[in-house]
């Protein structure tokens, strides 16, 4: 038996989880008030990014017919058969960081100019690892909030809405990253507001925390006959020189009684505002275009914690919660076992340019980094693969020089992106028994076979470690991800121009440092079930584990994480007494998409249709019963008035995406399919041909309005409902505020003030009043429509007293 090795003099108790939620010590409700916002500390980090401050577009003009109108993105045929662009008026994200989770409302909206009614389709990526838990759709003054309903009947319930005249709303899921939604009979000249709530957790790295959110779904080349679903993951993209102009804002808000330090924003330009509740990050120069990934990261000052809990409780004495617990430093492996090292890149027309020229400066800084007894190949793939050479080679100068040029070379060629090419050739070639095999991919992603790929690694991998780089402004990052997962790997992002060197230091680091294998958990007398995943990933240096699951009882005593490190069997303690919990009500949701992950062998089986049985049943059953939306739910919205075009006709809107950052779409990514007549082939399905093609597109033109500000000042709450809940509920209503306000601005360009509303909430949940204490707006129907839309809105159930809160918006015309 092997001695565990001695470290428990390495852990402490649990130092942090999230602030608990004292009276007057809530992270939303006890913000500063405006003076002290005033003279806080502001500064600015991030590149200059593309802003989006020129007139926004309001008319639709015609698109190119050919393209395939299924397509995904908003579209609309008019009498003659041409297909119009529905203008997109603008994308917001308000997000919230609270300890290790980030929840995030998304709300676009979009005008409807024409005088028939229209049915709406149109697509939008989401982050791939969140759990979308709430969708409500707006038209004009009315609120519809979604439910969610297995995918075929919330298909039906849709269907026979559209047929009966009612407007309805649908949202269902294609990829864990794309997106797409319906909206039928929307009225001449309304405004259509679609927002959704989701929870992701956050990337941790070294004591370093990031957050994602992605805002435009990049071109996907989908191989003949393998998508069958590929018109609903392409959408159309813009022709090169055709500037849409869709403002996208984004806010986050840190929440952290700790000092948040050296935050960064990779690819747009913020300021970053401190307060006493942490920091608030806004984009320093306004709106920007939807054409790249919102990618923050930061750490928190002081020392890095051990573990970090955050709980959610529930009524019956238990509840949820996510246990992160940073491993030791690892170990220097040393000359143990030599090494072959595999790197695999991505040469096909997406990647011509600036990604390419981001790989290509990664590939010459890993060949730096190999250890002079190392073993190596690189093997480039388009639309088919090549191998610098038949089998790895010593590590010279010579060698290594001559894969560089290998590599220029081979970044000429351009092409579709068949990457089951890519990952035979790296994976079938015999290997040395007495070295490790270590593959690194480097790809945008740009793929819709993602299923085919992961299959043919895990039938392929054998033993070697396979790890992702995503090169790009909007890497697919579920394939990335994916990749890593079933490689046993890890995997990482680099933007487009970005020097790679932390990121393959990093590569080196997990490789160089292995940590924790054969990872278990000793529950002790913790009463836990449902762990989520139920195969604990293998850790490298500076990657922590993550667990989720349900508890009952006290959340006590001492957990103990049993591994292998360096082929020694290790014991690492966690003590709970004395943690400070925290309640974080989407806890519910993200475990629930953790163990639906676990249910549907994720990232396997994620199409519509992939998984079917009893599999299919469990992942819908715990879908239904905490609301999250999946391959296999859906969201629809019904509302119950009625009314129809006089001939029972709608009409359908398009519009196409932003080119993403970086990308050449001029480049060919292949030759048949409909390249020749729209900007993205159609490929796949029942389609004999695959691949982008280029072609005419859409432009849009006229004026618009500035985006307006909706910001929650301090709040005053009496009674035993929960604070975090308050905040979340007013949250998801902040949509119908700024709707409210808009309408202000049509009056009163520069409209701007405070309104505050006295809620009463009964023990019901309902909202008995919402009267209006503080009006500074001068059009004061604004003050009086918030307060309409206030009564409506309700909170949980079942609470001992009545609830009573004072709750202040500061309206700025943006």
């Amino acid at each position: 038996m092997v001695r565990p090795l001695a470290l428990s003099s390495l852990w402490s108790l649990l130092a942090l989880a999230c602030t608990p939620l004292a009276d007057g010590d809530d992270p939303e409700l006890d913000a500063p008030d405006d003076s002290a916002d005033a003279i806080a500390p502001v500064f600015q980090t991030g590149p200059e990014s593309s802003t989006c401050s020129g007139p926004r577009p309001t008319e639709l003009v015609p698109l190119d017919p050919l393209v395939a109108p299924d397509q995904a993105q908003l579209k609309i045929a008019d009498a003659n058969g041409h297909w119009l662009g529905l203008p997109l008026q603008a994308i917001r994200y308000d997000t919230v960081v609270v300890g290790t989770l980030a929840e995030t409302t998304v709300t676009q909206t979009f005008v409807n100019p024409r005088s028939e009614r229209l049915e709406a389709i149109y697509s939008f990526p989401l982050p791939d690892d969140a759990a979308v838990d709430d969708y409500w759709i707006r038209l004009g003054s009315r609120s519809i909030h979604g439910l969610l309903k297995r995918r075929e009947d919330a298909q039906r319930t849709y269907d026979e809405a559209r047929q009966a005249g009612r407007t309805a709303a649908l949202l269902t899921q294609e990829r864990p990253n794309i997106f797409t939604q319906a909206v039928t009979n929307i009225g001449p000249g309304e405004t259509v507001e679609v927002e959704i709530h989701l929870v992701q957790p956050l990337r941790q790295r070294s004591g370093r925390y990031s957050l994602a959110l992605p805002t435009v779904v990049g071109p996907r080349y989908n191989p003949a006959l393998a998508v069958a679903d590929a018109d609903r993951i392409t959408p159309p993209v813009l022709a090169p020189g055709v500037d849409s102009c869709v403002p996208v804002e984004i806010a986050v808000d840190i929440d952290t009684t700790l000092p948040v330090a050296d935050v960064t924003s990779k690819l747009h330009a913020v300021t970053v505002t401190p307060h006493p509740q942490g920091v608030a990050v806004a984009l320093a120069r306004g709106p920007v275009r939807a054409d790249r990934d919102f990618e923050l990261s930061w750490r928190l000052a002081g020392a890095q914690p051990r573990a970090e809990i955050m709980a959610q409780k529930t009524d019956d004495g238990g509840g949820y919660f996510a246990l992160t617990v940073q491993p030791p430093q690892g170990f220097d492996a040393g000359r143990s076992r030599p090494r072959e090292l595999v790197f695999v890149v991505d040469v096909s027309g997406s990647m011509t340019g600036v990604p390419l020229d981001t790989a290509r400066a990664a590939i010459e800084r890993a060949l730096a980094g190999m250890r002079s007894d190392d073993t190596f190949n690189l093997i480039t793939f388009a639309g088919s693969a090549l191998s610098f050479e038949p089998a790895s080679v010593a590590n010279t100068a010579d060698n290594r020089q001559r894969a560089l040029d290998f590599l220029t070379r081979a970044g000429n060629t351009g092409g579709g992106t068949e990457m089951l090419t890519g990952v035979a050739a790296a994976l079938d070639v015999p290997k040395d028994p007495e070295r490790l095999r270590m593959v690194l991919f480097m790809t945008d992603g740009y793929i819709g076979n993602e299923q085919q790929i992961f299959e043919s690694l895990a039938a392929k991998r054998r033993d070697a470690r396979v790890f992702a780089l995503g090169v790009g402004s909007s890497v697919n990052r579920f394939l990335v991800e994916g990749l890593a997962q079933v490689g046993r790997g890890a995997a990482t992002v680099v933007g487009p121009g970005e020097q790679p060197t932390a990121v393959v230091d990093e590569f080196y680091e997990s490789i160089d440092r292995p940590v924790l294998t054969d990872i278990s958990i000793d529950w002790g007398g913790l009463d836990v079930e449902d762990i989520a995943p139920v195969r604990l990933p293998d850790l490298f240096a500076g990657q922590p584990l993550v667990v989720h699951g349900r508890y009952k009882g006290a959340l006590a005593g001492e957990v103990k994480v049993r591994g292998k490190l360096g082929g020694a069997d290790v014991e690492l303690p966690v003590k709970l007494a004395g943690a400070r919990v925290s309640e974080h009500d989407g806890l519910a949701s993200m475990w629930a998409r953790k163990r639906i992950d676990d249910l549907g062998l994720y990232p396997f089986n994620q199409r519509p249709g992939e998984l079917t049985g009893d599999a299919r049943e469990a992942v819908v059953a715990l879908a239904l019963r905490h609301r999250i939306l999946t391959a296999y739910t859906a969201f629809v919205a019904v509302d119950e008035r009625r009314e129809r075009q006089p001939d029972g006709t709608l009409r359908t809107v398009q519009i196409p995406v932003e080119s993403p950052f970086g990308v050449d779409m001029n480049a060919g990514e292949g030759s048949i399919g409909l390249g020749s007549t729209g900007l993205i082939g159609k490929g796949g399905g029942g389609s004999t041909g695959s691949g982008y093609g280029r072609g005419a597109g859409a432009g849009f033109g006229g004026r618009g309005t500035r985006v307006p500000t909706v910001r929650q000042a301090k709040a005053e709450v009496m009674g035993s409902l929960d604070k975090e809940v308050i905040r979340r509920v007013v949250r998801a209503h902040v949509g119908e505020v700024r709707a409210c306000y808009e309408q202000g601005l049509k009056r009163d360009p520069n409209l701007k003030g405070r309104v505050t509303l006295d809620l009463r909430i009964e023990t019901s949940g309902e909202v008995s009043s919402a009267s209006v204490v503080e009006d500074t707006l001068t059009e004061h129907s604004v003050a009086a429509c918030i307060s309409a839309a206030a009564r409506r809105w309700r909170f949980p159930g079942d609470a001992p007293n009545v609830a009573t809160v004072r709750y202040p918006f500061v309206l700025e015309p943006g």
